[in-house]
């Protein structure tokens, strides 16, 4: 776009005039960036049309008006990363790998004040992965959705080197929160990581924050060198302990973490007096057993889930000098409750026991037997086992158990697990997890649906042994399941149709359900819904309860409670089920679309039978039938008879025999006799 051509712009559109700069740069062969159409480069500029011809990627060839797209497009340097990637990708890449840091560094050096968000970084970035946030050359979705997450997983392992890199370099200053930026210091304000650390430290009056940074502090020092801190770690010291002990703000985790901390501070800096380092005030295993006091039960699961990742071994560590006749009952607690990172640390320590005895983290200490006389690989198995008949195996354990069946680290302990036991499991911890997120408001996917989803092996896997009875059964209750959407149940429906034809049967008896669904009232629905609801959060979980507290009471097969416990859950079970085939089925009526002419849901009717006894009967919805109050579901044999009859027409019912004539003396609505009280 030459002179001439921006001032005939400019004389159609004065309010162009401020963007002067930007059409001059909107060149023959410049690069730019569109927000809907991504990366592009115009090819040319045509006078006559007042367009410009820009061949963007996925669509070449785009038409647009200058003076529409001036403050929408962006146009890009030649030495612009994103241009580069194009245009020079192979340096580009080498430079990024080289040093990540220093490759941050050049890009604040490009900008006017030197400092750029997260937000801004990580946007660009991901980008010179190959990372795309709209998918303008419409390949399928599914593809798309697979290249853009091999693209994040490249780009958050360079980003964590960069982000460390930033760390320790002196010019510049990283941010505290996600919603500050990184800054390039002048040469004269450059300040090292551990002067930087140190100065937030001690400005900081934050207990949770300080710990925090002392931990930064003690990675620094390990990585750097000690001597910027040498001096001032008796100060960090004791203000760390001071926060540990007198800060109402943290809870026993926040608390073991900082001590923690503060231990490995002191271990790094005075070596050799392991011993001494663990009786330091307040203890971490002081922590631990006011924990169990307060609440034998829960109290140490609740540490665990509020423990940062990297201390979880640690924990398990502390609890075998601290339990130590019978620290495997409680990690097998630990592990029975568990999720997430926390179930592999479980079962990995458990299991590192088998080959040494040493303490993780205490040179010098050894790791008690607890007497059992079995390993704790076989333990695992056991506890796996049982578990899974007494149904108290967690959602989150089966996960862990599904996702690592083929790792040859656990697979023998695995692999007797892998079967229709375990898939009734998962149907039904999914079902749990779909029902209790009813009432809160998230988007979050359920961990277990998608690994039965995403697993393409894992129903084969499961159903290797099972005969076709059993696989249709729990098809329905996979078709039964809140958990999944339509088209997910559909695909892991062909995977049990592919081992079992039979089972194909069952999407025709659903199709055909969908025909003759249930009408019902509006109040019997919410009844419904609220007697599910009741089971799901209240009965279910005290009936599993109860169970845990029969089982405790000794020999299952002699204990009246325990197997009175199982069947009251059965039958709950069994009820659950109903009520939720009931729900799936049902169709709300609108009572005042009632007809007034003629007989039908909704309608009271006034009858007389050919022995002159009279009735007055209500017609409502499915679940709605009351004897004592005349009120009959549509679906009874009287209800039947009249339905779509007026007044003044003779009908005649059959009932087991006794044979009736009935003549509809008046009609009314019920939503209007309603209305009248």
């Amino acid at each position: 776009m030459n002179s001439e051509s921006i001032d005939l712009l400019i004389k159609k559109s004065p309010k162009l005039r401020i963007h002067r700069d930007k059409l001059e740069a909107m060149k023959d062969g410049a690069y730019c960036l569109h927000g809907s159409w991504g990366f592009g480069r115009i090819v040319s500029y045509d006078p006559s049309t007042n367009k410009l011809t820009i061949d963007f990627e996925g669509k070449p060839g785009h038409m647009m008006d200058p003076a529409f797209c001036v403050d929408k497009l962006k146009i890009l340097k030649d030495d612009d990363f994103l241009v580069r990637y194009r245009t020079d990708r192979e340096k580009l890449e080498a430079e990024m790998k080289a040093a990540p840091g220093d490759f941050v560094v050049s890009y604040l050096e490009t900008k006017e004040d030197f400092s750029a968000s997260i937000i801004e970084l990580e946007t660009l970035f991901k980008q010179l992965f190959g990372y795309k946030f709209v998918n303008v050359a419409g390949i399928p979705d599914k593809d798309f959705d697979k290249a853009n997450k091999a693209a994040e997983k490249a780009y958050r392992s360079w980003w964590n080197k960069a982000k460390e890199e930033l760390f320790r370099n002196e010019r510049v200053a990283c941010p505290k929160t996600k919603t500050e930026s990184y800054v390039l210091r002048p040469e004269e304000d450059k300040m090292k990581p551990e002067q930087e650390v140190l100065r937030e430290y001690f400005l900081n009056r934050e207990p949770k924050k300080k710990i925090l940074l002392a931990e930064k502090l003690y990675k620094t020092a390990a990585g750097e060198g000690v001597e910027e801190i040498k001096s001032d770690l008796p100060k960090i010291k004791d203000e760390l302990t001071e926060a540990i002990k007198n800060a109402r703000s943290l809870n026993d985790a926040d608390r073991l973490h900082g001590i923690w901390v503060r231990n490995n501070l002191v271990r790094y800096l005075y070596p050799g007096e392991e011993w001494q380092v663990e009786e330091i005030t307040p203890r971490s295993k002081d922590i631990i057993l006011a924990a169990v006091e307060h609440d034998p039960k829960d109290g140490l699961n609740n540490l665990a889930k509020n423990l940062p990742t990297p201390y979880l071994e640690r924990f398990l560590d502390l609890l075998t000098r601290i339990f130590i006749s019978d620290w495997r009952d409680k990690i097998i607690d630990l592990l029975k409750n568990s999720e997430g990172r926390f179930t592999k640390e479980c079962v990995d320590f458990l299991l590192s026991w088998d080959k040494s005895k040493e303490s993780h983290f205490v040179k010098g200490a050894e790791i008690a037997d607890d007497g059992k006389g079995i390993t704790s690989r076989q333990l695992i198995k056991e506890c796996f086992h049982r578990w899974l008949e007494e149904q108290t195996l967690r959602g989150p354990v089966i996960l862990w158990i599904v996702k690592n069946r083929n790792d040859s680290k656990y697979s023998d302990m695995l692999e007797d697990l892998i079967g229709e036991d375990l898939l009734s499991a998962m149907l039904a911890a999914i079902d749990d997890e779909s029902l209790q997120r009813e009432t809160i408001a998230t988007t979050a996917r359920i961990p277990l649906a998608d690994a039965l989803s995403e697993d393409k092996n894992l129903v084969k896997d499961m159903l290797k042994d099972s005969s076709a009875e059993t696989a249709r059964d729990l098809a329905q209750t996979l078709l039964l399941n809140q958990g999944f959407e339509d088209l997910t149940k559909k695909s892991i429906l062909a995977r049990f149709i592919k081992l079992f034809p039979s089972v194909q049967s069952l999407v025709a008896s659903k199709a055909e359900s969908k025909e003759s669904r249930l009408i019902v009232s509006p109040w019997s629905l919410q009844a419904r819904r609220e007697e599910l609801e009741d089971i799901v959060k209240n009965q279910l979980p005290a009936s599993k309860l109860a169970i845990e507290a029969a089982r405790e009471l000794g020999d299952l097969r002699e204990n009246s409670e325990y197997k009175m416990a199982r069947e009251h859950d059965e039958l709950l079970t069994a009820r659950r089920m109903q009520l939720e085939r009931d729900i799936s089925s049902a169709d709300v009526f609108d009572f005042n679309t009632t007809p007034s002419d003629k007989v039908g849901i909704g309608s009271v009717v006034w009858l007389e039978t050919d022995k002159g006894e009279s009735l007055t009967c209500t017609i409502l919805g499915a679940w709605d039938s009351d004897t004592t109050k005349n009120y009959f579901s549509y679906q009874t044999p009287l209800a039947q008879a009249l339905l779509e009859h007026k007044k003044g027409d003779t009908v005649e019912t059959n009932i087991n025999g006794h044979v009736n004539r009935w003549t509809i003396k008046d009609l009314a609505r019920y939503i209007d006799k309603q209305a009248a009280k």
